[in-house]
């Protein structure tokens, strides 16, 4: 019995000393690999660290297998968490974080940051109604009397009276990068000036150096038209340089007619009728600057500035009609050149925006269209010779300018 006790524990010392030196042993080993892992931890680039400061590039791998996503309100996403982060606008106004579903929070162009509702781009459709003038045409006589010195009309005092017409404009907008293509067609009508020559002691006559090489020709009464209207279209691509400025360029075409006529007639009731008509088609190519100049949560003030060359299509038609018994009949001439002149064309404008709803803007404006290199009727008045029954000649001159100028109102939408 002493001797199996004595065995007994024996056993038992011998299992608890193998207890102590197997936990020993395990011990050693997982301070030895923490001791290696934190070295390893040590000797990593930064780059690897899980948790760094700010938030992690798109689809930078976390853990095992977790990457960030972009959602479509603008945040990153990671490993079904959600961090809050607004994409930044590098150096030339381009998003510097937009993935193939779009993002609306990547707009860099203050004009057009209000509500987009399609996350890859905006278009935009503005309508606005143009109330417009015109200035007279440059220095010409006209009309003079045979008794009074000085004289009577002078086409740089016919002066227009208001013309309406609308503009339409689209656009496309890039929301990730702000670019934009923009198509615009204008057109304002019916720019009228009348100047009534009523009946007087005296007699008309045209002023000198006369109207189509004819001898003056006297009358009592009479009445002087100019009319004249504008179209244009352009197709433009923007190019977004920050939120504040676009560059723009494209190609233009601008119509500009005007008729001028002169109507007198004599107390025997012979009637001279005076008529010139001219045509310029614009094509050519423009470039320019469309900016926010100021925005505030209420308003907005943008502004616009282009400039081209032109390559002018000008037609003149000339006619002479009179009911003298002498010498009764009509004579007609009709010179186009093509081209009749480098023409050059200027646009301004500035535009205070209104926000009615999210997508909806209320817009007011000023709205200036300068061109020269054009021909105008009063301008060939002198380089025509018209005398019924006899050979005609005619000449064009391209000396001409004019400004149109006027206000704007108008509506934007987005969608």
């Amino acid at each position: 019995m002493a001797v199996r006790s004595f065995r007994i524990r024996s056993a038992s010392v011998t299992g608890a000393t193998a207890t102590v030196a197997i936990a020993t042993l395990f011990g050693m080993v997982g301070v030895s690999s923490a001791e290696a892992a934190r070295r390893q931890w040590e000797d990593e680039p930064a780059a690897s660290v899980l948790v760094q400061s700010g938030i992690p590039d798109e689809g930078q791998v976390i853990g095992e297998g977790g990457t960030i996503t972009p959602n479509f309100d603008g945040e990153q996403t990671m490993d079904g968490g959600s961090q809050h982060e607004s994409y930044a606008f590098s150096g030339d106004g381009c998003c510097s974080s937009c993935s193939g579903t779009g993002c609306d929070q990547c707009c860099p162009s203050a004009m057009i940051d209000t509500a987009c509702h399609d996350k890859k781009g905006c278009w935009i459709g503005r309508v606005d109604a143009l109330i417009l003038w015109r200035n007279a045409p440059p220095d010409r006589p006209l009309v003079d009397n045979d008794v009074v010195a000085g004289t009577l009309l002078n086409a740089n005092g016919m002066d227009s009276t208001a013309a309406a017409g609308p503009r339409f404009s689209i656009f496309r907008v890039n929301n990730c990068t702000g670019h934009a293509i923009e198509a615009t067609y204008l057109r304002a009508a019916n720019f009228r000036s009348i100047r009534p020559l009523s009946e007087i002691s005296s007699s008309y006559l045209p002023a000198e150096p006369g109207i189509y090489g004819n001898a003056p020709l006297p009358f009592d009464s009479g009445n002087a038209n100019l009319g004249s209207r504008l179209q244009s279209f352009e197709l433009n691509r923007h190019h977004c340089h920050g939120r504040f400025l676009r560059f723009l360029a494209g190609f233009r075409w601008i119509d500009w007619q005007e008729q001028f006529t002169l109507q007198g007639t004599s107390a025997g009731g012979i009637t001279d009728f005076y008529q010139t008509g001219c045509f310029n088609d614009l094509y050519g190519g423009q470039i320019g600057v469309d900016a926010n100049l100021l925005a505030t949560p209420w308003i907005r003030f943008d502004g616009v500035v282009k400039a081209g060359a032109y390559y002018n299509n000008a037609v003149q038609s000339s006619e002479f009609t009179t009911s003298d018994p002498a010498n009764p009949g009509t004579a007609t001439v009709a010179v186009g050149e093509s081209p009749a002149s480098g023409a050059f064309a200027g646009e301004l404008g500035f535009t205070g925006v209104v926000p009615i709803t999210s997508c909806l803007d209320f817009r007011f404006g000023y709205f200036g269209l300068w061109l020269s290199g054009i021909a105008q009727p009063t301008q060939q008045l002198s380089g025509q010779q018209l005398t019924p029954g006899l050979p005609v000649e005619g000449t064009i001159n391209t000396n001409g300018g004019v400004l149109v100028q006027g206000v704007s109102l108008g509506l934007e939408g987005r969608w």
